[in-house]
């Protein structure tokens, strides 16, 4: 890989991770390339020949934070093959205390969860960018599967209206989190929930 590869790379991070940083702090109107390029502290122009528009702009940092949340259901797949091998079946508290530690997870990254959520509420008018951030997203696909196959593992119902149902209940957690309250019980939440679709 030639080094002007990879300092472009570098610098289309450097550019995404400045550009979440503003929206997770000032809102998605205060993204422009003139504040992109203040807060990355790179020349001015530079985030311009990157993302010659703002929608371009925008859709380097949805691709960032898309590609991060790919990863967070990789080894969220990963560690529950892990746990898959050692033990035949997951208990409900076991099962909880997963899906509770995803929640700490994604919500300590706190720029990442706002601006997520920022640009799931702006994106109305660019669907092909909102669908990567929501559940039309490859991320999502993983997820379900991710999800189905856990709660087979732990013995419960894993149709797609209980799969459908536990990944919600996962991202009002991750939200509650991030915005409103760090103390709550996940795990608590989480273990009441599975126990209740072992019932109905």
């Amino acid at each position: 890989m030639s080094s002007n590869v990879a300092s472009g790379r570098e610098r289309r991070k450097a550019i995404a991770d400045s550009g979440i940083r503003i929206i997770a702090r000032d809102g998605v109107r205060a993204l422009t390339h003139r504040a992109v390029d203040r807060e990355a502290e790179v020349p001015q122009g530079s985030t311009s020949y990157h993302a010659k528009t703002r929608l371009a702009l925008v859709e380097l940092i949805v691709d960032a934070l898309a590609a991060r949340s790919k990863a967070d259901a990789e080894e969220l797949a990963d560690s529950l093959n892990t746990t898959f091998e050692r033990e035949h079946r997951l208990d409900v508290e076991e099962l909880a205390a997963l899906i509770a530690g995803l929640v700490e997870t994604l919500a300590f990254r706190r720029d990442d969860m706002r601006a997520r959520y920022a640009l799931i509420l702006e994106l109305d008018d660019a669907p092909h960018l909102r669908a990567k951030l929501t559940a039309d997203s490859e991320v999502h696909a993983i997820t379900q599967q991710v999800t189905a196959s856990a709660l087979t593992r732990a013995g419960l119902p894993n149709s797609d209206v209980h799969v459908e149902e536990l990944i919600a209940l996962t991202d009002s957690l991750v939200f509650h989190r991030t915005a409103i309250n760090g103390t709550v019980s996940l795990q608590a939440i989480l273990a009441a929930y599975l126990r209740g679709t072992a019932t109905t």
